[in-house]
């Protein structure tokens, strides 16, 4: 079980991977990956709630979590990302279930954004100025009041 792993404590590699025990959808050439930026003072506990789920096949395709070990890519030492990965970034329904199964665990910053791999393999990254990388783009507020129906009907109006 990966979800007993502390990232913060994790030096030797950039990162911690979490998947689920079960089989998936396969991925496509347009996956992509929700963001979830947190303090490092919070990264453990975020990490467990967000790699058990993984296991337990409620959120997507893989997880992983920025360690101690600094990454030139990172915007700040004080903050580390969790990355949730879906299987195609136009699938918006499984898309939007994935961040509404994040907010419904509480670990939804205030804007969570969604980043297409192939943007990331281009190297393409917040830290290096570069504008516009992510494919959506959401507040915490958008969940409220809503149900999971609801957020998702209003997600894919939101991004047709």
């Amino acid at each position: 079980m990966v979800f007993d792993k502390y990232p913060s404590k994790i030096t030797k590699d950039y990162w911690v991977l979490a998947f689920p025990n079960k089989n998936t959808r396969e991925i496509t050439d347009n996956c992509g990956k929700w963001l979830i930026f947190t303090n490092t003072k919070d990264l453990d506990n975020c990490w467990q709630k967000i790699a058990k789920a993984t296991e337990e096949g409620i959120l997507g395709i893989e997880a992983k979590s920025a360690t101690a070990k600094e990454n030139p890519n990172a915007l700040s030492q004080d903050k580390k990302v969790i990355c949730v990965y879906t299987y195609d970034s136009e699938d918006k329904d499984d898309v939007a279930r994935v961040a509404w199964e994040l907010y419904d665990l509480g670990v939804v910053p205030v804007v969570l954004n969604y980043k297409k791999d192939k943007v990331t393999l281009e190297k393409k990254y917040a830290v290096k100025g570069q504008k516009k990388i992510c494919r959506y783009s959401i507040s915490h507020t958008h969940f409220k009041g809503k149900t999971k129906e609801e957020f998702i009907d209003f997600f894919k109006g939101t991004f047709d």
